[in-house]
């Protein structure tokens, strides 16, 4: 009786929720009108998140962690995408960028840059038999000493809507097999099946009380192109000098996002090398961790001052001179990538004498020598076109 009596609750559940996912999925944007999912008030959810075929310490050596192939992808790049290296023509081992580790281990041990190799130890305390202690949790601390981006958000007081909640934590979204690798060798976090993180796991549907949230928008338009609140980029960071001239913010660039589909946020990599009077500039997308509940309105993207720029002129100006450093042109407005984008979009790149203090100085200004873009592409000429128009919801 008891069983019949479960089996028959269970039933009414599981159609009670699926009654009530169709009726979600159902509303949505369109002024109102019922459209249908997944591109309209409701989200496409990702794929399964799946256990990897191998253990851990197996899996590691062909982790990201643990091949440091994201860096080797950039540096060298593609054929048609040459990367950094077409400039500086030098291996990326003897720039030491593969042995790149920050200060000490997880238990505080100073790092050899000498005979540094990725190691569980980089983010784990080990036991005595030289395991991993699994009883000591890696904290945030230990992540955002490697990844600086994302501790120089922190830095700069942005907020994020899951960092104030005060329970997230960086492994809340991403995952063990991200870590640890799953025996694929993936060449970047941004090739698709790299990563497991994605803001559709938990944000099934979205609000139809949100204007923005319309079928044309869900369809097209990734969430971060409008939750983020700004990306960050250290401007000729690495070449030729460890330091940064400065940390550039207040800005997003909008393209499309090979895999995802969708016009995603991206950030850019600015480098010079002052023997040669070479500079290059790389764009790439990027998930900010500065993530707000209202988003961006109609008027942030749509015919806003970057977009009546290039409009205007052919190009967009994306940094300037302040007589001391790049600062962003626009502070706070969104950047198309356009089509041409390669001559269009407008930087200042700077050279440093390289001593004990850099002192940055102009080089020069106007587009980059060489160009790189992975796993994206610049937005279409209708794309453009429809930016170019003020938009209002019905």
């Amino acid at each position: 009786m008891s069983m019949r009596l479960f089996k028959i609750v269970s039933g009414l559940t599981a159609m009670t929720l699926a009654a009530l996912l169709v009726a979600l999925c159902s509303c949505g944007g369109n002024g109102g009108a019922p459209v249908s999912a997944p591109g309209g008030g409701a989200v496409q959810p990702p794929g399964p998140i799946v256990r990897p075929p191998i253990p851990p310490d197996q899996a590691f050596p062909t982790s990201l962690h643990g091949t440091r192939r994201g860096k080797i992808t950039w540096y060298v790049g593609t054929a048609d995408q040459p990367g950094f290296f077409t400039i500086f023509n030098k291996p990326i081992e003897e720039l030491k960028c593969l042995k790149c580790h920050p200060g000490t281990y997880a238990d505080g041990t100073p790092v050899d840059d000498a005979t540094y190799h990725p190691d569980c130890k980089d983010c784990h305390i080990l036991k005595p038999d030289g395991t991993p202690d699994l009883t000591k949790r890696v904290s945030d601390a230990t992540c955002l000493k490697c990844h600086r981006r994302q501790d120089r958000e922190i830095f700069f007081g942005y907020s994020d809507v899951h960092r104030e909640k005060g329970y997230f934590r960086c492994m809340s979204c991403h995952t063990v097999r991200e870590m640890h690798g799953d025996g694929m060798e993936y060449k970047s976090w941004l090739e698709p099946g790299a990563m497991d993180a994605a803001c559709e796991r938990c944000h099934r549907q979205v609000s139809p009380k949100v204007p923005e949230h319309d079928q044309l928008h869900l369809t097209k338009v990734h969430c971060t192109a409008c939750h983020a609140k700004s990306v960050i980029a250290c401007y000729s960071c690495h070449f030729p000098t460890k330091t940064p001239s400065t940390v550039v913010r207040e800005f997003a660039f909008l393209l499309n996002r090979k895999g995802v589909n969708k016009v995603y946020t991206g950030t850019m990599m600015v480098l010079t090398d002052k023997e040669k009077g070479k500079a290059f500039v790389a764009l790439a997308p990027y998930r900010a961790h500065t993530i707000v509940k209202k988003g961006r309105t109609c008027g942030d993207c749509h015919n806003n001052a970057a977009v009546q720029e290039y409009v205007q002129t052919g190009k967009i100006t994306v940094t300037k001179w302040d007589g001391t450093k790049a600062v962003i042109d626009k502070p706070g407005v969104v950047i198309p990538v356009p089509p041409d984008w390669r001559t269009a979009l407008q930087f200042v790149f700077v050279q440093t004498d390289q001593g004990p203090s850099p002192n940055w100085s102009l080089m020069k200004e106007g587009p980059a020598d060489m160009t790189q873009m992975l796993y994206a592409e610049p937005l279409t000429p209708q794309q453009m076109q429809a930016l170019s128009r003020s938009y209002s919801h019905p």
